[in-house]
């Protein structure tokens, strides 16, 4: 179903018979045909099943969302599907089904190397996987309604940023233990097949959230006590009401839509001072200032600067 760059490739045939209002149907089928494949795989690095057993069940999967997939490219193409734009359902099913075909391509790796005890990483990592499984049904699910879905994005963000620290701590760990070259290049390519499956749920995220926004659906967005309340363009922290001028507003805003990743210098003043913003980069700093004092130490958030990069918001620990 995917090439080398994991983009979707079409398969040749006739055309089914597939309705386009069936489209929103197909993908929450494909979300939960992923979630049931990542909870086998799960099982398997806990010990619950055979690797071989997980990989035969997440090889039917891997069928199954690949004739949901198929349904969904050669069902006809209107304008619109709900909220989304036909081209915006076609990134949505490649993807889809890239995150499958990682699972599907680590289990058959554990099979095929015959595992019999699991690297602790990789446990981890399969757990990755598994709540990016559970977060993707819950977003997809939502997408319908057009209500609640960035907090579920947002948590594929921060898994996301997890999966990246599981897999460069693997990789330390095996690097500078007593393994064998067979053991470290086995478990490095297991771990990073799975992350290879977070990687295409963030994706997925980004273009969720791209729908929401573009159908300015946007309803509330909700960091640790710090709670944006979009349609009433309000802000309140710890259930108190903040001020903020527009500026601040906005620079929030574009924070907690990207919360746990950094959001480049450029993107804040674009999209705050608009395209023709000439004047002092100071100015964004400022308003960065501004903006932690009022909502950082009561809304239990931070905001940290990525040298020569941009901003960031987190909740605090």
């Amino acid at each position: 179903m995917t090439n080398d760059r994991g983009t979707y490739r079409t398969i040749a045939g006739p055309p089914t018979a597939v309705d386009s209002d069936q489209k929103p149907e197909l993908l929450e089928e494909m979300a939960g045909t992923i979630q049931d494949a990542a909870k086998t795989l799960a099982a398997a690095l806990d010990g619950r099943v055979t690797t071989s057993e997980a990989w035969q069940v997440i090889r039917d999967l891997e069928h199954k969302g690949d004739a949901i997939a198929r349904d969904l490219f050669e069902a006809p193409a209107p304008g619109r599907v709900g909220p989304a734009s036909a081209e915006s359902v076609q990134e949505l099913t490649g993807y889809l089904d890239d995150v499958l075909d990682a699972i599907e391509a680590a289990a058959a790796r554990l099979a095929l190397h015959r595992v019999r005890r699991v690297h602790p990483a990789a446990r981890a990592m399969g757990q990755v996987v598994l709540e990016s499984a559970r977060e993707l049904g819950e977003a997809i699910g939502k997408l319908r309604g057009m209500h609640d879905v960035f907090p579920h994005t947002r948590a594929l963000h921060l898994l996301e940023n997890r999966g990246d620290d599981v897999l460069r701590d693997a990789i330390q760990q095996l690097f500078s233990g007593r393994a064998g070259a067979k053991e470290i290049l086995k478990w490095k390519d297991i771990c990073e097949t799975l992350e290879a499956s977070t990687d295409r749920c963030e994706d997925i995220a980004n273009i969720l959230e791209t729908i929401v926004v573009r159908a300015g659906a946007e309803d509330k967005l909700v960091a640790h006590d710090v709670v944006m309340d979009i349609e009433e363009h309000k802000v309140t922290a710890a259930g108190v009401e903040i001020p903020l001028s527009s500026k601040e507003f906005d620079l929030l805003h574009l924070l907690l839509r990207h919360l746990g990743k950094v959001v480049r210098r450029e993107r804040l003043l674009q999209d705050v001072w608009g395209e023709d913003y000439f004047g002092d980069t100071r100015t964004l700093d400022t308003h960065i200032a501004w903006l932690r004092k009022k909502v950082e130490a009561r809304g239990g958030v931070r905001i940290t600067a990525v040298r020569g990069v941009g901003y960031r918001l987190d909740p605090r620990a």
